[in-house]
């Protein structure tokens, strides 16, 4: 190291100083500019390089993880609501009023079983008035058979005795005209017959239905109606339901799957049912459909489930209920530390890799869930990259860096 004589230093410059000033001022003065830009620059150039001096004794070390790879969770638990198996609204077919009602709310019945009977006396009063055009029209036809009959048998001894010349071609041509016009008549007479019976028919089938009966076997969850009530058939604005009855010895519901777990999900798969408020109390039901198509705002798959009831379990319809569907083992997860991510002055999200040649290298992500100390990476890395824990912004891509 140097060592400098600070005094010596002063007695020199003024000795030499006093005697530039005693036989040159010229000279003086321009010393004296130099040692005033001296003074102002030395600072910098020191400056300068004790900055070089520290940025090549402090070299920049990566502090790196590699990816965590680990099972998912075990369970997959969505939300759904209970709906019945069947449910439906009974509508009158027939205009008429209630004769009498004969189940109660809440009530269980059987397929077939009769629920109410309508009276319906325009209904009989027509299908009395078609049995009695029935039986004009089959008589009609009885006597338009005969005319037929025997207008053919006429024209057929007509045209046998026209031979030998013992009756004209008049009297042959008019027995023919009789013929055809009986023919038609008793064609005519003989689908009159048809549509009478197509009508009393039509009739007697509709007052089979003054007998409300259950299309299958359930609970009766609704009834509007009590003897006396006028009921118009369905199918109109004015028509009224009669009875809602649901079948529920077993349940349907309706589950929406997120598109990552989509692939572990198959039709008949086990899926267990339970109430929130109890959830202890777990009903073992299973896949029945699968949609195959996602929502294009939600990404998820419809998923329907059949539900067994057995009058025990405590599930009733519109019941607000958890499934947990069993995906053990089918779903790797893949974690990073947090800091590995940054946005790269970007709406993405990146991460730094070294790679085997010690330089930086940047990797666009796709971040799922945060579980606090670890944050899930959907789509981007293998699983065996470096990666950077001690990012800063003076990273540069291809910047050669050590790592440990």
């Amino acid at each position: 190291m140097i060592n400098f004589d600070i005094e010596k230093i002063k007695t020199a410059i003024a000795d030499g100083w006093g005697k530039i000033t005693n036989h040159d001022p010229k000279r003086a003065a321009i010393i004296v500019v130099l040692i005033l830009f001296i003074i102002g620059a030395v600072p910098k150039v020191i400056r300068f390089v004790t900055t070089s001096i520290s940025a090549h004794s402090v070299e920049y070390i990566a502090l790196t993880e590699t990816p965590e790879i680990s099972d998912g969770d075990n369970v997959l638990t969505l939300s759904g609501e209970l709906k019945p198996y069947l449910h439906t609204e009974i509508f009158s077919r027939i205009n008429g009023l209630v004769k009498q009602r004969y189940v109660q709310l809440g009530q269980h019945v059987r397929q077939g079983q009769t629920l109410a009977t309508i009276d319906t006396p325009d209904l009989d009063a027509e299908a009395q008035s078609a049995r009695s055009a029935l039986i004009s029209a089959q008589k009609h036809l009885m006597e338009t058979r005969y005319q037929y009959s025997y207008a053919k048998q006429t024209y057929d001894r007509y045209k046998r005795s026209a031979v030998g010349g013992a009756v004209s071609r008049q009297e042959i041509d008019t027995k023919y005209n009789d013929y055809k016009t009986a023919e038609m008549n008793f064609f005519s007479a003989k689908a009159d017959v048809q549509k009478a019976q197509s009508d009393l028919r039509r009739l007697t089938e509709l007052q089979k239905y003054k007998r409300v009966v259950a299309p299958f076997s359930g609970i009766i969850s609704k009834y509007n109606v009590d003897a006396g009530a006028n009921v118009v058939a369905g199918g109109s604005t004015t028509s009224t339901s009669l009875f809602e009855i649901q079948q529920i010895d077993k349940f349907r519901a309706t589950v929406f799957v997120p598109q990552n777990f989509v692939r572990f999900i198959t039709n008949g798969q086990a899926v267990d049912v339970y109430a929130p408020e109890n959830p202890t109390k777990k009903i073992r039901g299973y896949i029945s459909q699968i949609s195959g198509k996602l929502d294009n705002v939600s990404r998820s798959m419809e998923v329907a489930l059949i539900v067994p009831n057995d009058n025990k379990s405590g599930l009733y319809s519109g019941l607000y209920v958890k499934t947990d569907i069993n995906i053990k083992g089918k779903q790797k997860v893949m974690t990073v530390n947090p800091a590995c991510l940054t946005t790269f002055k970007s709406p993405d999200q990146y991460v730094a890799e070294v790679r085997p040649d010690s330089t930086v290298h940047f990797i666009r992500v796709k971040q799922g869930r945060d579980f606090g100390d670890k944050v899930e990476i959907l789509e981007g890395l293998k699983g065996n990259e470096h990666l950077i824990t001690n990012l800063n912004d003076d990273i540069k891509e291809g910047q050669k860096v050590k790592f440990k």
